[in-house]
């Protein structure tokens, strides 16, 4: 079960002191210890003693270990429905007079006791599309995000007499495009397995631009991207070889300032196209690692702007123009990590391909797109609902940022439903 995955070596060591647990349990009929005697044995070393009680003392925490294991796999397979009378639970000796080892978790815990010894991994999932929040429940994602992205443009002017001579102008540019966007995710657990979701996007782009002259210009903007919201579904439930499986419909808004509306120095923060995203997520646990995987497709929708007539005679010229943005098709695949209850570790990797953009009917050059990227990432659990997520990426395919980092920082509030309840331990 997934305790298993957080204690791998209680099983090992308990099979190592079998002969020590045969002689401290006691068997059926005959009293508990009251008190493991002192070093009072005549002919005895005081030495082998204190190592003999320390073994017992061993023993003890091993057997409770192992005991409230059992206990918390009998719950899920079926076993106690309320919590086990007095005469049911299993009964240890006492290590000594100072310390006795009696700490039986009650079993009408079970659902607190396994989720906060998942929540770490929990978060990466719900993060990552692959698994739903209960319902009820309502999560405040506050995730910033830094993205650096830079190239270099050769443009010639000219004509070529030999392969490598050139007459004309050569002009070259390096842009350096940084962008920090913190977005506001608001994630709600609903009944019969969905789960809404709102995203709004506010951030900071920062384009620069180095001539071969050396010159450089630079146009910011700041304020707000392009609003989304989505919906979830949770199709099937993790049982055998099933896996978990999701289905997720995005809607984004064309919100955020476009780049057929700017002043001469702002950069866009939008897109200006309507967007329906479609995704389905898979996810299989094997302790204590959870593997998932991702498809998703997007339709760009179509749109008028307005754009410049590319008269010579008239720059100033302009025209309504009738773009269609190319769909675009990705997928993820990834491992979680659960290197305990409150840390977990990601490993996946992102590609998308974008087809070509249209206007009027012909293609845009250079804009069909391929993006791939490799993200590590980690959550932290410091405080019972209180998260903090972190995730590195390193862009792959030039049309990639080359350096993608975010911090996001989730908490949870519970609107309505049945509310957590403290471990039991006594």
């Amino acid at each position: 079960m997934l305790l298993r995955r957080f204690l791998p070596g209680v099983a090992l060591i308990a099979v190592g002191a079998g002969p020590l647990l045969a002689q401290t349990t006691p068997t059926k009929g005959q009293s508990q210890p009251q008190e493991v005697a002192k070093a009072t044995t005549p002919g005895k070393d005081p030495t082998e003693l204190k190592l003999q009680e320390a073994l017992r003392e061993r023993d003890a925490i091993i057997r409770n270990l192992l005991e409230r294991m059992n206990e918390l796999e009998w719950r899920v397979n079926g076993g106690y429905t309320t919590p086990p009378r007095a005469d049911e639970r299993p009964t240890l000796p006492a290590a000594s007079s100072s310390r006795v080892i009696n700490s039986v978790v009650s079993t009408s815990t079970y659902d607190t006791t396994e989720r906060q010894a998942t929540e770490a991994l929990d978060q990466a999932l719900i993060v990552r599309g692959g698994l739903l929040l209960p319902s009820g429940t309502l999560e405040i994602d506050n995730t910033t995000s830094y993205f650096s992205a830079s190239s270099d443009h050769v443009t010639v002017n000219g004509f070529a007499l030999l392969p490598v001579l050139v007459v004309g102008d050569i002009a070259s540019e390096r842009v350096r495009e940084d962008y920090l966007l913190p977005n506001m995710t608001a994630r709600l657990g609903l009944p019969h397995k969905f789960q809404g979701e709102f995203t709004v996007p506010y951030g900071y782009e920062l384009i620069r631009t180095v001539d071969a002259n050396n010159v450089q210009t630079s146009s910011s903007s700041f304020g707000l991207g392009d609003i989304g919201a989505g919906l979830s579904r949770q199709l099937t439930t993790e049982h055998g070889k099933v896996p978990d499986m999701l289905a997720n419909v995005r809607f984004k808004s064309t919100t955020g300032k476009d780049p057929y509306n700017l002043q001469s120095s702002q950069v866009a923060l939008g897109t200006g196209f309507n967007a329906i995203q479609g995704n389905l997520t898979l996810a299989k646990s094997s302790d204590p690692v959870v593997f998932f995987g991702n498809l998703s497709y997007t339709a760009n929708l179509k749109g008028n702007h307005t754009v410049s007539a590319n008269d010579p005679n008239n720059p100033a010229a302009t025209m309504v123009g009738h773009f269609n943005p190319g769909d675009a098709i990705g997928f993820q695949l990834g491992s979680i990590l659960a290197l305990n209850p409150e840390v977990s570790m990601t490993v996946g990797w992102d590609q998308r391909f974008t087809r070509s953009t249209t206007l009027n009917g012909v293609d845009i050059p250079a804009s069909y797109l391929v993006e791939g990227s490799l993200r590590l990432g980690t959550s932290y659990v410091y405080a019972p609902g209180r998260t903090i997520d972190l995730s590195f990426g390193v862009g792959l395919t030039p049309d990639t940022p080359n350096l993608q980092f975010s911090v996001g920082v989730p908490f949870r509030l519970g609107l309505w439903g049945q509310k957590p309840r403290k471990l039991d331990v006594h």
